[in-house]
């Protein structure tokens, strides 16, 4: 498969590994009843103030591999954004471009490679924390929608990558191009079903289908190859011939099965004979065998017309009830009124299609830049954010993509409509998604957070007030590193977090507290994990500190200080020694 090379993605290619692993610090929480609390409301939802590339990286011990739904709207790199680039690659190349503000096409020779040098170890780390049956979906211009689709390619090999139009604007007069588009790449697993969604479907059709089945044969499928005899008076199945198959089988037939005819003179009296053959007047088989057909008959199943066509050798039309709409019958989801008169076909209430497919070409007005900025300036009376996304064309991605009980990702949050939609669509369908919302310019609070209070308190007044979608929801700032400039665990982020990232390196699993001493991580997989640690005090693993494990498993991992038993012990006992990685100069 071809790549793509720029200048620096050599030294950003692994760059996400060095990012350092730092601590959330929570600001506050907030209720849709209560408003801001000191305290957490651990309801799941997050909005995180920081660089997304390390915030990214914080989440790693909670959410790797958890995360089912992600939608980012990363900078577009028009020349207009005014982006900064600033993430800390050590390498000359790079630290020549921290802190610049990416220029134009022309003004600025790599700022394509600026773009793609931000990009990629974000999409490392998004790729780490997606689950396997996780969609990413990027919201992206023409101006980088091939370099990200080739870069997508790359890190997502094992995934299917689609990007679909949608139509934002009535138009952008640009070098003599009306530009009235942008793109989302939707990055799902091969074996992928969307939810239905609201903007494709919705009309209304009659639930019966044609019986004829135009991709098979009488040489493929001859136990569907029979003629159905209808009653001339009153247009009723009166009943089947004998299939192909079954002539073949009793010697009634003998010749080349291509060559068999259709005879429609074998009719018996009073009736017409209908043969599977397409409006165009290819032969072909029908959709059911014939016992089946008779069945579904007497259950109203199949319904019986006149044809319309006066080309067409047969006199008349006759249609199915595919299974689907059967079940939704069965299951009362599809309203019967009543039968045919004379018949037993069923008639039923209206019957609309469902979206069950994502159109690769989206052009409602409803998803247009302008209206995503007539309502955050409904929801703050101004504007205080550019060219924010419109509520419904979110909604409708995430409707699509996430399901009532996903951990729903925007790692590039801006005004925080992600979090809006989901609160929105809890709202329709009762679910109990989570968002987390990672920003990390000054208005984090203002707006994005704000946003999100607002909905979820309600917003205006009078005629135009718009009741609020309940929710709740924490704010974190990123804070100090894990690990200092030495690699030494740097103890001022407190324990908690020191033990949380300890059994997240060794098992890749979110951390419980356990009720055991304070030294007890957990048990996984039969393993047996402790962190016989002290602030101020170096510790030993020894025979005394032996006598505090009291979990029993089939290896044990230790993390302390120092270690003075027995290498022969250890091994005969399953005891893995790690030295716990502080400076002891101190001491």
């Amino acid at each position: 498969m071809p790549t793509l090379n720029w200048i620096g993605k050599d030294k950003v290619i692994s760059h996400h590994q060095d990012v350092p692993y730092r601590v959330l610090e929570h600001k506050y929480g907030f209720t849709a009843d209560k408003g801001e609390q000191t305290q957490p409301t651990t309801s799941g939802n997050k909005i995180i103030q920081g660089d997304n590339l390390e915030a990214l990286k914080s989440l790693l011990p909670e959410y790797e591999g958890k995360i089912n739904c992600i939608y980012i709207d990363p900078p577009y790199n028009t020349g207009n954004e005014k982006w900064v680039y600033n993430d800390n690659v050590n390498h000359p190349k790079i630290k020549k471009w921290l802190g610049e503000v990416v220029g134009k096409e022309g003004d600025d020779l790599t700022r394509h490679d600026k773009w793609l040098c931000m990009m990629y170890p974000r999409l490392q780390l998004l790729r780490k924390l997606m689950s396997k049956k996780g969609v990413l979906s990027i919201s992206i211009g023409h101006h980088e929608i091939t370099n990200l689709t080739a870069i997508c390619k790359e890190l997502f090999s094992d995934r299917q990558i689609f990007y679909i139009t949608v139509q934002t604007s009535g138009g952008k007069p640009s070098r003599g191009f009306n530009i009235q588009h942008e793109y989302v790449i939707f990055i799902t697993p091969k074996e992928f079903t969307p939810n239905k969604i609201l903007h494709s479907g919705g009309n209304s059709r009659s639930p019966f289908e044609g019986l004829t089945l135009a991709t098979f044969n009488k040489k493929q499928r001859p136990n569907q190859t029979y003629p159905i005899f209808i009653d001339k008076e009153n247009g009723n199945l009166h009943s089947v011939g004998k299939s192909l198959q079954e002539r073949i089988n009793e010697g009634q037939y003998n010749g080349n099965i291509e060559s068999f005819k259709y005879n429609f003179n074998e009719a018996p009296q009073g009736t017409v004979a209908i043969w599977p053959i397409t409006s165009k007047g290819k032969e072909c088989v029908w959709r059911l065998v014939g016992s089946r057909l008779e069945s579904d008959w007497k259950k109203g199943y199949i319904k019986i017309s006149p044809n319309k066509s006066k080309k067409s050798l047969n006199k008349y039309s006759i249609q199915y009830l595919p299974s689907g709409l059967i079940s939704k019958v069965e299951s009362k989801a599809l309203t019967v009124i009543g039968t045919e008169e004379g018949k037993p076909t069923l008639i039923f209430g209206e019957n609309t299609t469902e979206g069950s497919q994502i159109p690769t070409i989206w052009s409602e007005k409803e998803f247009y830049t302008v209206k995503g900025s007539t309502q955050i300036k409904e929801i703050f009376g101004k504007s205080p954010f550019d060219y924010p996304k419109a509520l419904e064309f979110i909604c409708e991605i995430l409707r699509a993509t996430s399901s009532k009980s996903s951990i729903i990702l925007d790692s590039f949050a801006g005004s925080g409509t992600t979090a809006h939609a989901v609160l929105n669509l809890n709202k329709q369908d009762g679910g109990n998604r989570n968002f987390i919302l990672i920003e990390m310019e000054e208005y984090a609070n203002d707006v994005t957070s704000e946003r999100v209070k607002r909905a979820s308190k309600g917003y205006g007044s009078g005629d135009k007030r718009v009741d609020g979608l309940g929710g709740k929801f924490d704010y974190y700032k990123l804070g100090l590193p894990l690990f200092d400039e030495n690699q030494n665990l740097n103890e001022q982020v407190g324990i908690e977090k020191i033990r949380e990232y300890i059994w997240f390196s060794e098992t890749r699993t979110p951390f419980t507290e356990p009720k055991e001493t304070s030294y007890f991580l957990g048990k996984k997989e039969e393993s047996v994990y402790y962190f016989i640690y002290e602030k101020d005090e170096l510790t030993t693993l020894d025979f005394d500190a032996l006598q505090l494990i009291k979990t029993k498993g089939e290896q044990y991992v230790i993390y302390a200080d120092n270690c003075l038993l027995p290498k022969d012990f250890m091994a005969k006992n399953n005891i893995i020694f790690k030295k716990i990685p502080r400076d002891i100069t101190r001491f």
